[in-house]
């Protein structure tokens, strides 16, 4: 996917003040090179002495920083852009975090000790759904050239020409991940990097070069390939907003080679440096960065569109095993706090497998926090070596029974049920007929009845259309409506 950039050169004057500004934050790297310019970018940088939104409070900053102009559900939460995962979220609009996502450290915490600003850094602390998360771990960028481990459309683990397990970027991010390790290596040299045997760590404790000489030849690649991205200038100033500091490596890239690549004995130039920054005034897409982003049109199913995220479990936590052969390990799981009861449940790679040769399993949530009405559920299974049953799924009092096609040599397929007259604070059980199957993930969203144009006048109130159920233009099911006001009945446009 190609990356336009904006070359401060070639924008307009109204630009001409924001450049000015960013070229005197710089301004005391000007004709310097190597080590005293890193050591003197990294005091520009470094953020010990700021004032800074703590680790806990990172998603109140992820809302600010991270978030997809443009696109929202029907609830108005704004997506969150996910380096890891194409996987859809939405931020709550609370500052917690959204249902099955965590805070990621691009470059891992188990890679140093100590108190250290890097801990909740907005640039290398990201929000990553739960689940590439787990698969990361704490494996170092990487060109994987094994037996692939996990993999989604933006990132792959497995292991590299060492034997040693990689994270792979997708080749439109590669640049981006690149550019922030250039950050941490210069804005954190000191901190107490780690010798491991496990893994290999990309740092050590020295003020230059800081980044292991594999890793510089691996980086300024990246760096060259995949240049700086519109997304990345927009996040850069959402985020010098909120933590008061920039990334250098994106205002200019080409800093890397004068630190650490070719140029590293020539003096860097400010007044003539590319300076690479973005106008806001048009909302950016960072998975399409070449046109701005349109709304998302409404996910109909049914007589009814997606509303909000109520519930997700990922299975994240079950680790061990995998779902794509038989002879993989099964070792039992016992649910978490969202997965409240498990009948013959193991852990298959991320996923649950549920039954066994002889017997059926099934899983059943937490009470759901729901006022009641319409539900969808999603469902993303695969069947064993051949399809051995069927799924019963249960919400509330309303059953259903569903078929799927895929097997264990198959990606999963997705499954989605409507349920009508959801009660509040349902919970949903999920029941294999026969044997075995594989669960990835569970979603549980808000059933928003399409509106369907034009408006029906309810003038007698003994019409039949009372007896119906009776929804908000939002969803919410309700008893007793207003005089006057405008309701969904029945699939029509009601005015009571």
């Amino acid at each position: 996917m190609k990356k336009h950039l904006f070359i401060i050169a070639a924008l307009l004057s109204a630009l001409t003040a924001s450049a000015q500004v960013s070229k005197d934050y710089y301004e005391a790297i000007d004709q310097l090179s190597g080590a005293n310019l890193k050591r003197v970018l990294g005091t520009i940088i470094n953020r010990k002495e700021k004032d800074l939104e703590s680790y806990k409070k990172l998603f109140v900053s992820y809302e600010k920083v991270d978030y997809i102009e443009g696109k929202k559900n029907s609830a108005g939460q704004y997506q969150v852009f996910d380096y890891y995962s194409n996987e859809v979220h939405y931020f709550t609009g609370t500052g917690d975090a959204p249902s099955g996502m965590n805070k990621e450290h691009t470059v891992p915490q188990s890679w140093w000790t100590g108190d250290t600003g890097c801990y909740n850094d907005i640039f290398q602390v990201l929000p990553s759904d739960s689940k590439a998360n787990s698969s990361k771990g704490n494996y170092p960028l990487g060109i994987v050239t094994g037996s692939v481990s996990f993999s989604n459309p933006r990132m792959k683990t497995g292991k590299g020409s060492d034997g040693k397990m990689v994270f792979e970027p997708a080749d439109e991010y590669k640049g981006d991940f690149a550019r922030i390790y250039f950050y941490v290596a210069t804005a954190y040299p000191d901190a107490q990097w780690q010798n491991r045997s496990d893994v290999n760590v990309a740092m050590k404790k020295e003020a230059y070069p800081t980044l292991k000489a594999e890793f510089q030849t691996l980086l300024l690649k990246w760096n060259e390939q995949d240049p700086v991205s519109e997304w990345e200038m927009t996040r850069q100033e959402r985020a010098y907003n909120v933590q008061k500091n920039r990334n250098p490596f994106i205002d200019y890239p080409d800093l890397a080679n004068y630190i650490w690549g070719s140029k590293k004995n020539t003096p860097f130039d400010l007044a003539t440096a590319e300076l690479h920054v973005i106008t806001p005034s048009d909302p950016v897409d960072p998975v399409d960065p070449v046109d701005p982003v349109d709304p998302v049109d409404p996910v109909i199913v049914g007589d009814f569109t997606k509303g909000a995220l109520l519930f997700q479990e990922t299975f994240a936590a079950c680790s061990e095993g995998n779902s794509t052969n038989s002879s993989a390990a099964s070792k039992t799981w016992n649910g978490n706090s969202q997965i409240t009861s498990v009948a013959a449940g193991y852990q298959a790679g991320g996923a649950v497998k549920l039954g066994t040769s002889s017997k059926s399993g099934g899983i059943t949530t937490c009470s759901i926090n729901y006022a009641g009405g319409p539900m969808i559920v999603e469902i993303d299974v695969k069947g064993w070596s051949s399809i051995e049953g069927q799924l019963v799924v249960n919400v509330g009092s309303q059953s259903q029974t569903v078929e799927y096609t895929h097997t264990m040599s198959d990606d999963f397929e997705t499954l989605t049920l409507i349920f009508n007259n959801v009660p509040a604070n349902p919970s949903i059980d999920v029941q294999t007929t026969v044997k075995r199957c594989y669960i990835d993930d569970l979603r549980a969203y808000v059933g928003v009845p399409v509106v369907p144009t034009g408006i029906e006048e309810v003038k007698n109130e003994k019409q039949k259309v009372k007896s119906d159920a009776i929804y908000t233009l939002t969803g919410q099911r309700i008893l007793t409506p207003q005089r006057g006001a405008i309701y969904i009945v029945g699939g029509r446009k009601v005015r009571f």
